[in-house]
This record gives C-alpha cells, structure tokens and sequence, in this order.
C-alpha cells in the first residue's frame, strides 16, 4: 500500500472523531471515555488520583493491580491464572525501567533540597574478553566549589547522576525479578533453573538506566549468575527506546498536538502552570516546560516516588507544591499520554508506525516459534514509558494512563495440549489487556487473529513501518 501523504492526515484531523478511523490498514478506535479523558474530571479536586498512587513501592494485597505510579503492578505468582488445557511456548516480556532520580531537563533552575545517591554505585568500564585485567570502575559523583559553574541553574545539589536509577528502583527491580521467577519459575516451571543464554535473552536500551534495572531484575530471578550479556541495538535504529528516525510519525503527532483539541487543555491550566512557575523559578516562556506537562510530572513525582517533601520557593520555605496542585499535574499528565497515544483520531497511526519496528520483530519471533524455528523461549526488554505508551497505544488500550515505574506488557504464546493450535495472551500489569479492538480482552486470542491485526499494524514483516517512514 502506498502511505497517506501529510496533507491527508492534515486534512484528516479536521474530521469529527468517529468510533473507527482507518488509515490502509491500520484502523483507529476510540478509547473507552472515562475520567482520565474528561476535561471536567481533570480539572475537578475531587477526582483526586484516580484511585492511583504516587507515593509508595508497595500496597496491600488486596488492592494489588491498582495504578501506582511508583512501582506498577506486574504478573506475580499470588494472581496470575494458569489457562487449563494449554502448555507455554514462549514468553515475550517488555517494561519500563524502574524508578529513578529525575532528567536533568526536568529538574527546576534552583531546588530547594539536595539529592544523594551515595547508597548506589554506577558501575561503567569495558572488559576485554581475552587479554589484560581491568579494575572495575564506578562512578562517584561529586560538586567541586571551584568550578565557577557549579551551583549555576544546576537543579539539585548532591551526589546523584540525573538520571539514575536510585537504591529504591534497585530494591524494586530485584522484587519485580524475583516475581517473575515465582510466575515462568516456581509455577509453570517453564524457565530453567539456570539461566541459558541459547533459550532467554534480556534486552536494554542504549540508555544505561535499563542495564542498572537489569543488574539487579536479573540476579533476583538467577541469585547464582554472575554475569550475563544484555543485548542493545544500534542507537540509531534501536527499535526498543525507539531510537530509529520516522519523520512521517513526527509530522504526524506534531499536526494532532497542534490542534484546538490539544490546546484546550493547555488553556485551561494556564493558571497550574502560573502556580508552578512561580515556586519553581522556571521562566513563564519557555516553551519546552509549557508545551505538556511532562517536565512537572516527572519533577513532582520523582519527589513523591522517594518520600521527599514536594518542592518550595527557594525564597519563601513556606511557599509549596499542594498535594492537591500536584495532583492536578498528575491528572494532566495521564489526560496528555491517554490523547497522544490512544484519544487523538491519528494516535494509532502515530504508534503503529513510531513503534512499528518493535511489533515488526515480536511479530516476527511469534511466526518463527510457531514454524519451530526461533530457538529462545523468554525473551525481556527494559525500556521507557516512551516505549510502552506506543505499545499499548498500538493495541489500542481500552483506556492509557500514564505507564508508571515498572510498567510490563507480556506476551505469552500458548499450544493447546494434543493440537496444533495457538493463542496468545497479553497481560498489562499482570492481567489480560482490555482493548478496544475487535479482539477485545487479549486473553487466549487465537494466534491467526492476533497475527492479522500486528500485520494490520506493520505489513506481514514490517514493511508498513518502512514504507510510513522512509517516504519523505
């Protein structure tokens, strides 16, 4: 097929949302209208977190599978159901890393507190296979009073890389890994008791945040592995961040973000942003801060996630974030990632084709089990909530929040036991995902119709995405 041009997804957006817009073969439905969509709810106080969390790792078991954004809910052994009358083939997991000292671009000019990570030791060093020792090198970071630039618009003080993943991420990267082993170890008996490096694979990105969360996920499932190599593929056409170029996707989110619909919101919270601007010292006119709401969330939250007080103005201790104000940041932020990725008529075609080489590949292992012909059987990728919103935006989530800390899609491909026939189950925080696709809840969906909508998505081996994205 040949690509829709700019113009026509342009012209596209002026047209009123309908319950399916289709663009080829890839075919947009709307989300399920709730809260976390409605301008009304948003901007009303009392909708609070939407029965989220924002300030803790652990919550009771009997509410396991609410959101938290700190640490989300993921498959372990107390709820996860085993499908009567089929045995596991393979296991595809994906998830966001865990939580972390906040970006640099998201840390305000001047903080009122200091961050240390003195508890943790961010180990980078090369390691020639065969030849000379080398010292195991960790990085200590430290402030030098002697460089002029030091206290400059430098965010926070203290010893941390910004970003690291931080003790706490550590400690719930260790706990998310030991849960899995008590899910494909301990009750399916699926994976081995040691790890293989010819049957399991675990994946990063670039971004060296995943391989800290994979140090620890990893010794937690195997306590006696000392080392194991994380795959990555070349920065520049990494399908897992995503790190390869699509300038149709670009354009294509660009046009829908530059709509009234978009702006709205943005309007509405002029007075949040005066609020926020004027206790965090960010400058009113930069754009980058006031074109979302990202930057304050992860502020905010990164904050909350680590029990640190919210911030104050740096010459007023008594001037603070409200738990009430950072509430409504978090609700703009989820109302922003439901839009981009799954209310916005184009969302789809927006992650079909940004996220298309990923589900080109998953795609492609699933054929390949099916043909006997792909030899691993767990395969697990740690990523970034820019990695898992397109995901589930591509499936078409019945509703997307925000993907919190941890967040995990997992694709599992079952045989019916005597047959030759396969389903696949997706789970997103440790249940079947609910879409709002013709497939609906994506348990034990019959691996042909699963099949059809990925190639609906990226053609029957990725040929969508290059087509979407090397046509301009």
């Amino acid at each position: 097929m040949v690509p829709p041009t700019l113009p026509m997804i342009l012209a596209s957006i002026a047209l009123t949302a309908a319950a399916a817009t289709s663009f080829g073969t890839i075919v947009h439905y709307s989300p399920t209208n709730t809260s976390i969509g409605e301008l009304e709810a948003v901007f009303n106080p009392t909708t609070g977190t939407n029965g989220g969390y924002y300030n803790t790792s652990v919550v009771p078991d009997e509410v396991y599978g609410a959101y938290d954004y700190c640490n989300m809910p993921h498959a372990r052994a107390r709820e996860y159901v085993i499908p009567g009358g089929y045995n596991l083939q393979y296991v595809e997991l994906i998830h966001r890393h865990h939580k972390r000292i906040p970006y640099a671009s998201n840390t305000f000019p001047y903080e009122d507190i200091a961050m240390y990570c003195d508890d943790v030791e961010t180990v980078y060093y090369g390691n020639p296979k065969n030849g000379v020792s080398v010292t195991n090198i960790w990085w200590k970071n430290y402030q030098d009073p002697s460089n002029p630039m030091t206290f400059y618009k430098n965010g926070f003080n203290g010893t941390c890389q910004f970003p690291q993943i931080s003790y706490a991420g550590l400690d719930d990267s260790a706990q998310h890994g030991r849960d899995l082993w008590s899910v494909y170890g301990d009750k399916l008996k699926f994976l081995p008791k040691t790890f293989d490096p010819a049957t399991m694979r675990i994946r990063a990105t670039s971004n060296a945040i995943t391989s800290q969360v994979g140090g620890a996920l990893v010794r937690a499932m195997y306590p006696h592995l000392s080392e194991v190599s994380v795959w990555q593929q070349i920065s520049s056409v990494d399908s897992l961040e995503p790190g390869y170029s699509c300038s149709f996707a670009d354009s294509v989110r660009g046009a829908y973000q530059g709509t009234d619909e978009w702006y709205e919101h943005l309007d509405l919270a002029k007075g949040v942003f005066d609020r926020l601007d004027a206790i965090s010292g960010v400058d009113p006119n930069d754009g980058g801060w006031h074109s979302w709401f990202d930057h304050y969330f992860d502020n905010l939250s990164s904050r909350l996630c680590h029990q640190l007080p919210l911030p104050c103005k740096i010459s007023n201790s008594s001037d603070c974030v409200s738990k009430q104000l950072a509430e409504q940041v978090f609700r703009l932020g989820d109302y922003e990632y439901n839009y981009i990725f799954r209310k916005a008529a184009n969302s789809t075609l927006y992650s079909a084709t940004h996220y298309g080489a990923f589900i080109a590949e998953l795609m492609s292992r699933l054929k390949c089990k099916v043909a006997g012909t792909e030899s691993t059987i767990y395969r697990h990728n740690i990523a970034h909530d820019g990695s898992i919103a397109p995901l589930l935006g591509a499936l078409q989530i019945n509703t997307l929040r925000w993907p919190g800390m941890g967040s995990e899609v997992i694709f599992e491909l079952w045989r019916k036991e005597f047959s030759h026939d396969y389903s696949v189950r997706v789970l997103y925080g440790g249940k079947p995902l609910v879409t709002n696709t013709p497939l609906g809840t994506l348990d034990m969906v019959p691996y042909d119709d699963f099949i059809a909508y990925l190639e609906s998505l990226v053609g029957n081996n990725g040929e969508l995405v290059y087509q979407y994205c090397t046509s301009s």
